[in-house]
């Protein structure tokens, strides 16, 4: 693995925790903090992953799937849904301000989605599923 891609999972790791300390300093509903974790879990797994060929080939194409519904809801909450959907009031921070954060949080996690897309192609192929 490369060292920039460990710094990123460190980095990676500093925004899960960040957002785990942002879930509970708002009391917002622990589904969404239960999701935030285990989706930045299944990410993180899927980094190792693409530099661990040997565990690459020893998985099921089963844990591509949860990358499917993990993109539709970050698609969701990032460009179709707001804060409010979420049951956040945030009238401090003005709807600029999340706006810039939703941004900031596309770009910081697109590499994690385009590994985790690699990986599962990856996958899919070493089982004979994807022919490409």
């Amino acid at each position: 693995m490369p060292f920039f891609i460990k710094i990123y999972l460190v980095l990676f790791i500093l925004l899960l925790l960040s957002n785990i300390i942002f879930h509970s300093k708002f009391k917002i509903k622990i589904i969404f903090l239960v999701y935030e974790i285990l989706s930045a879990l299944y990410m993180i797994g899927m980094i190792y992953i693409y530099w661990s060929p040997i565990l690459m080939e020893k998985l099921n194409p089963a844990v591509t799937l949860p990358l499917i519904l993990i993109l539709i809801v970050d698609i969701y909450f990032t460009t179709l849904g707001s804060l409010n959907d979420l049951g956040i009031n945030l009238p401090e921070i003005p709807q600029k301000s999340q706006e810039t954060a939703k941004i900031i949080s596309i770009l910081f996690n697109a590499p994690a989605y385009i590994v985790a897309i690699l990986s599962s192609f990856e996958i899919l192929k070493i089982n004979h599923l994807l022919n490409f």
